[in-house]
């Protein structure tokens, strides 16, 4: 009789949830290199290393495809909060914000529309070419693997900056030829953010001229789509539009109503018309009412930021500005959403984190929009690193967009670490917890989705929407993407003023079939890959 194969490792004992949606098994899984070689019956497999795993769960590692990560994987490609966590592969480039490509006209505006970069890192900007960016990445390492979208934001950026004007021809020619460029090198799609600066300055010609290129090439076209209001339903349909005269995959982003007098029933009538659509269509969410928003998207217009970081930063000093506040903060005081927003990061020495907008302002002795102001002021030219998490979704609306089979589990957040130039970094309660928060609050706490629907949701059916043949399921041939957690202790600490937390029960987790966390620690390897190959 032949000797059994050895694998380089079998992971033993555990429960096998695949991706697919079905119920668990009890199943061994063999690695060998970076894919995934054989799921078999339990004590079936041998491996030249075996880890036993009994009374876990082995499942897919997580696709985030909802991150803001794009410059934090640049100062430090660790991803730490990500794999604290079992994600494997994030999407970044979400709402308009991107880190490339970039051209002498945009490039002292992108350090500023990008969360969390700060002017000491300025000079971290080599790259011109979306290609040279994920040249950047590649040559640094990475611990998770990189799926990039090309940002609508950073291409108007690159031709018009932030003016608030229909684009010339010659300029929408450009954007188009360098969509098309990133789509070459490595992206999985376009992304638009119509609520914030400079996204909200183009119509909907202008979004399927750019699109174009990427729906020839089979991309997504995520959207943060332009309004979650009194006009969600024809935003909805703007976003539908788009996909289906380019012929985009689509996905709304984190696409529940705020929470407002707005009728739920527009919001229903919103996802219908999305389900609707000609072409394969997703929404996402994240397990938190609360999310993040950049404090200046939020106050003031865009107008004042068409400039360096030193000009804009004295802008934002003026106080005639609490004369030309933006609508948004403006309904946001009238609403008391303004005074209930957390401060997420400071753009200064982290001593206002954890605050509220509201707290500040009674302890100043000031009005909010002027406390408003005070915090911009204190960040001085990190202005666009004073981030806030306010209160996004409506608990009702939350619970059931997560009770929705196509509403895929996302982060909309960064990524950071607990040491290095990232460390006391973070942007929202998704960055180090929003996988730990759906298995252990609403799986296991309230049972409120099974635990086969919350994996799907987050492995197999966003690698579907992102057109990957090779990751999201535990198959046989997939690559290695691993996570292993304890469905007994997974969860997390985070909270709207306490970002940053070791999630429990996330014990093992690989990437390419090398292991990033090992028994709960990190391990520091850069497995990871940037940038999609189709085929």
């Amino acid at each position: 009789m032949a000797e059994p194969r050895h694998h380089d490792l079998v992971l033993t004992g555990g429960t096998v949830v695949d991706g697919r949606g079905g119920p668990g098994v009890l199943a061994d899984v063999a690695v060998d290199g970076d894919r995934i070689a054989a799921v078999g019956a339990p004590g079936a497999l041998a491996g030249r290393r075996t880890l036993v795993v009994t009374g876990k769960v082995v499942s897919p590692g997580f696709i985030d495809i909802h991150s803001h990560a794009d410059f934090t994987l640049a100062v430090d490609g660790r991803a730490q909060s990500s794999v604290a966590q079992g994600i494997t592969t994030v999407v970044t480039g979400n709402c308009g914000h991107g880190v490339a490509p970039v051209t002498d006209r945009s490039a002292p505006l992108v350090p500023t529309n990008i969360p969390g970069w700060r002017a000491e890192w300025d000079d971290r900007q080599t790259w011109r070419t979306f290609a040279d960016y994920l040249d950047a990445l590649r040559g640094r390492g990475v611990g998770v693997n990189v799926l990039p979208l090309v940002a609508h934001g950073a291409l108007r950026l690159a031709v018009a900056g932030f003016e608030t004007r229909a684009l010339r021809r010659a300029e929408l020619d450009r954007m188009r030829g360098m969509a098309a460029e990133g789509m070459d090198a490595g992206a999985i799609g376009l992304s638009t953010g119509l609520e914030y600066a400079p996204g909200l300055a183009a119509d909907t010609a202008e979004l399927i001229a750019v699109a174009g290129p990427v729906g020839e090439r089979a991309g997504l076209y995520a959207s943060h789509c332009r309004n979650r209001t009194d006009r969600i339903v024809e935003a909805a349909q703007e976003a539908v539009t788009v996909a289906g005269r380019t012929g985009c995959r689509l996905q709304l982003s984190h696409f529940v109503r705020r929470p407002t007098a707005t009728d739920r029933s527009l919001f229903h009538r919103a996802v219908d018309v999305v389900r609707a659509g000609p072409t394969r269509s997703r929404l996402d969410v994240f397990p938190f009412p609360h999310g993040p928003t950049p404090l200046p998207t939020f106050v003031v217009p865009m107008s004042i930021r068409d400039a360096p970081r030193r000009e804009v930063a004295r802008r934002l000093a003026d106080r005639s500005l609490l004369d030309d506040l933006d609508q948004r903060f403006v309904d946001a005081l009238a609403s008391g959403v303004a005074a209930t927003c957390y401060l997420a990061s400071d753009g200064g020495d982290g001593t206002l984190v954890g605050r509220s907008l509201g707290d500040l302002a009674g302890e100043w002795g000031m009005s909010l929009p002027e406390a408003v102001l005070e915090v911009l002021r204190r960040a001085d030219v990190d202005f666009y690193d004073a981030v806030v998490v306010e209160r996004v979704f409506d608990d009702a609306d939350l619970r059931w967009a997560l009770l929705q089979p196509d509403f895929l589990v996302m982060g909309d957040g960064l990524t950071g670490a607990l040491d290095g130039p990232l460390a006391g970094h973070a942007m929202c309660a998704s960055d180090w917890g929003y996988a730990p928060q759906m298995l252990g609050r609403f799986v296991r706490g309230e049972r409120l989705v099974p635990i086969e629907q919350a994996v799907a949701r987050m492995t197999a059916e966003p690698a579907a929407q992102l057109g990957l043949t090779d990751r999201g399921v535990l198959s046989a041939g997939y690559r290695a993407d691993i996570v292993v957690f304890d469905p007994a202790r997974v969860g997390t600490a985070v909270r709207e003023d306490a970002l940053i937390s070791m999630p429990a029960g996330i014990d093992e987790v690989l990437v390419n079939g090398t292991a990033v966390v090992s028994a709960g620690r990190f391990t520091g390897a850069l497995p990871g890959t940037v940038g999609h190959r189709p085929g």
